[in-house]
């Protein structure tokens, strides 16, 4: 099988806004997935800090779209985020929305088929989609990302406003940016503001999607730790955790080394699909 990558852009909120598709080319597009890029990314950059196994999902009959943030960044739902992005307002959720629409309608989706994953600033661009546009993505996942604490939440967003969503997160213990236990966020004296740790974001979404925070199963194998709220008739929250893994995607690539230690025991593309249980048509 093989996959078409092309680069699209439309105004929107008087900017120029880009993207890269990556679609397959034998078979009949199923789902769309959105995949957000971390700070000072960008769509391209994203797909080689992946190894390009997100675009690998294209030969499940995926259409995976990377978005490109306004100066290599999203303007999530944190307050303490001083990017160029924050400052001039800009309006992701608009732009990702009016993506959506053109591209569901170009490829004949269903609006029922539409997924969101992200890494770090483009995992909290997923949560802002959760708070702010309930129901616009049927299935998210965050890598390196945990809710922004209550104070660091810009004003009129919380999760009271969020909507039952199937939700899936990939964490690793020694991030050194994202901090598992929560707390400070931050790089290089660059700070982001406090978040929730990893199972208080895993709790507060099984309570979302109406589970009871107790009723969890575990798993582990080797240094992946995998736990599930999977209650009948109610939509699915699992958390991965990979001990001694930094601050990336799990992926087979090489990174670099101040983000932390990778895992060649997850790849998260596969995780997400199997998840979201995206198969070839």
């Amino acid at each position: 099988m093989s996959y078409t990558v092309t680069r699209g852009s439309f105004d929107h909120d008087h900017r120029r806004r880009s993207y890269t598709i990556v679609a397959p080319d034998e078979l009949t597009p199923h789902a769309l997935l959105l995949y957000f890029h971390g700070s000072l990314q960008s769509s391209n950059v994203a797909r080689n800090f992946t190894g390009h196994t997100f675009d690998a999902l294209a030969e499940r009959g995926i259409v995976v779209v990377y978005p490109d943030g306004i100066h290599h960044h999203f303007n999530d739902a944190r307050r303490d985020l001083g990017e160029r992005t924050r400052q001039l307002r800009v309006d992701d959720v608009g732009f990702v929305t009016t993506l959506v629409d053109k591209l569901t309608h170009h490829y004949d989706l269903s609006p029922q088929r539409v997924y969101g994953c992200g890494f770090s600033n483009g995992g909290q661009m997923v949560y802002r989609l959760l708070l702010e546009a309930p129901g616009l993505l049927k299935g998210a996942a965050t890598y390196a990302a945990t809710l922004p604490a209550p104070e660091n939440l810009l004003p009129g967003i919380n999760t009271a406003n969020a909507v039952p969503t199937p939700f899936l997160s990939i964490h690793g213990t020694a991030d050194p940016i994202a901090p598992y236990t929560g707390g400070e966020a931050g790089m290089d004296g660059n700070n982001r503001g406090p978040v929730r740790s990893f199972r208080d974001t895993g709790e507060i979404s099984a309570r979302i999607n109406g589970h009871d925070p107790e009723g969890v199963t575990r798993t582990s194998s080797g240094s992946v730790i995998t736990e599930d709220w999977s209650a009948t008739d109610k939509p699915p929250v699992r958390l991965i955790t990979v001990e001694g893994m930094g601050h990336l995607v799990p992926a087979p690539k090489k990174l670099d080394a101040r983000l932390g230690a990778g895992t060649d025991q997850l790849i998260a593309a596969e995780a997400t699909a199997d998840f979201f249980d995206l198969r070839a048509g």
